[in-house]
């Protein structure tokens, strides 16, 4: 697994209600998915997310993932929505089996 740690400033949307809104562009940069290909991705339900709430010391920040085929974008946020840290995986293996079976569904 390849992983790649940068230090980007950004900034993911929060509502009234607490739920996190990343971004079209940052989604796109994130997952290293060209805008139209993320797109297509979306519609067709392939991109999945998950929010983890800090515990302990972590108490006060969030945990989000972004998972499309191999691509695993994880960022640490803050409670108003600020990237403190974030990370990318490219996972070689999860990829190979999402396209075998992307390919016999065509």
């Amino acid at each position: 697994m390849l992983t790649l740690k940068s230090r980007r400033i950004l900034h993911v949307e929060r509502d009234a209600t607490g739920d996190f809104s990343v971004p079209a562009a940052t989604m796109s940069s994130a997952l290293r998915l060209p805008p139209t290909e993320l797109r297509n991705r979306l519609s067709r339900g392939e991109v999945r997310s998950q929010v983890e709430i800090g515990q302990g010391e972590h108490a006060g920040t969030f945990r989000l993932t972004l998972r499309c085929g191999g691509r695993v974008w994880t960022a640490t946020v803050a409670v108003d929505g600020t990237v403190i840290d974030e990370a990318f995986s490219f996972d070689r293996e999860r990829l190979a089996n999402w396209r075998r079976r992307h390919r016999s569904a065509s």
